[in-house]
């Protein structure tokens, strides 16, 4: 039972479903759950029928900023799993492939050039070339993995800019579409 204290234009005011708080406030409005429902557009209570609701398109295009949305967090999760480097590391490591590049193919680089490795190596007690070396082993290695990941996303975004209908959405699965096949692969290629 769904108690209320007013309706106006088939819209239930405040519910509840205690009958001893609706005696308590004076509500005498009384509602079986059936001959009431919940409207998706507003997430108000409606007399059966009247309750507002979003089109299979209006929903579609919900489920797919959902759907994108998962897809950009495991693609995160994913790329962050095979690198055991903190955050802050990790965004730099394009600047740090590009500078340590830069640096081997010519080691009388100026330094003002290769600021992010300079840096690194001068905090690290490393030498410049050892750890330029070192930048660009990891990042071969882990190139292909991380471009099998971009490929998954791209593949999710792909399939939902194609789905029109609500049916067509729902059949994307994210999280199989990354997982589909990744672990032998991902495994290979790190080796």
């Amino acid at each position: 039972m769904i108690y209320t204290d007013k309706i106006e234009n088939h819209k239930l005011g405040m519910v509840t479903s205690s009958k001893k708080m609706a005696e308590k406030m004076g509500w005498t409005l009384a509602f079986e759950n059936e001959q009431a429902e919940l409207s998706d557009v507003d997430c108000g209570w409606y007399e059966k029928g009247f309750a507002p609701k979003f089109t299979d398109l209006e929903k579609a295009g919900q489920l797919k900023q959902q759907k994108l949305y998962e897809a950009e967090k495991l693609l995160q999760e994913k790329l962050t799993a095979l690198s055991n480097y903190p955050q802050a590391e990790s965004a730099s490591f394009d600047t740090q492939e590009k500078e340590a590049a830069a640096y081997l193919a010519d080691t009388e680089i100026d330094k003002a050039e290769i600021p992010v490795i300079t840096g690194i190596a001068a905090g690290a007690q490393v030498e410049l070339k050892e750890l330029a070396e070192k930048i660009v082993k990891n990042a071969n290695s882990f190139a292909p993995v991380r471009g099998l990941y971009l490929g998954r996303h791209k593949r999710v975004r792909d399939l939902l800019n194609k789905a029109v209908t609500l049916a067509e959405v729902e059949a994307v699965d994210v999280e199989a579409i990354f997982e589909e096949n990744i672990g032998n692969t991902a495994k290979t290629m790190q080796e």
